[in-house]
């Protein structure tokens, strides 16, 4: 199996009130279409700038939720950890700096599952329901390949796909159950 690359950078602003501390994980599966994956983690230091207990243990689990391996994720966390230790030794004043770690992942591992991301497939309910536009009347639903016509519910992604209502609903629970074998 090749293990995963990756870069970690960061952003600073200045804060308007208390300073943002978080660490975005961005990971990247080679050889799909999945949107990529973004992971929010609280960043929460010690006193000399490196992670705290609970940071390193939140990524750890994030990674491993998304089949980065152990040594790599392991790898990446300590990378990070060096990362926010040295930027926090060049803040004049990190008490007024936002800082946003980045690390983008690119996943070499062809046997990881492609889990879900619920931010990227996060589905509106309610009043989201909606006949399909002109543009859409003769295009198809991508899991039913039946065409979208009149008189059925459509449900648009985030990543701007439309499908049937009850189909995106039933693919998404199967693979959420799936994942959880």
């Amino acid at each position: 199996m090749n293990t995963p690359s990756w870069v970690v950078d960061h952003e600073t602003e200045p804060t308007l009130s208390s300073p943002k501390r978080v660490i975005t994980m961005k990971i990247k599966r080679r050889s799909t279409y999945q949107t990529e994956i973004v992971i929010y983690v609280d960043l929460k230091m010690v006193s000399n700038g490196h992670l705290a207990h609970e940071t390193v243990r939140n990524m750890k689990y994030m990674l491993g939720y998304h089949e980065i391996d152990y040594d790599s994720a392991i790898e990446i966390i300590e990378e990070t950890s060096e990362h926010v230790a040295n930027t926090i030794l060049t803040f004049d004043d990190p008490a007024e700096t936002d800082l946003d770690i980045i690390v983008k992942i690119i996943d070499h591992n062809q046997d990881a599952f492609r889990r879900i991301d619920l931010d990227v497939y996060m589905i509106e309910l309610g009043e989201n329901l909606r006949e399909p536009i002109p543009s859409e009347e003769y295009d198809e639903c991508s899991v039913c390949c039946e065409e979208f016509g009149t008189g059925r519910e459509l449900n648009t992604l985030d990543c701007g796909h439309s499908f049937h209502h009850h189909c995106v609903l039933e693919w998404v629970k199967k693979k959420l159950d799936m994942s959880m074998l």
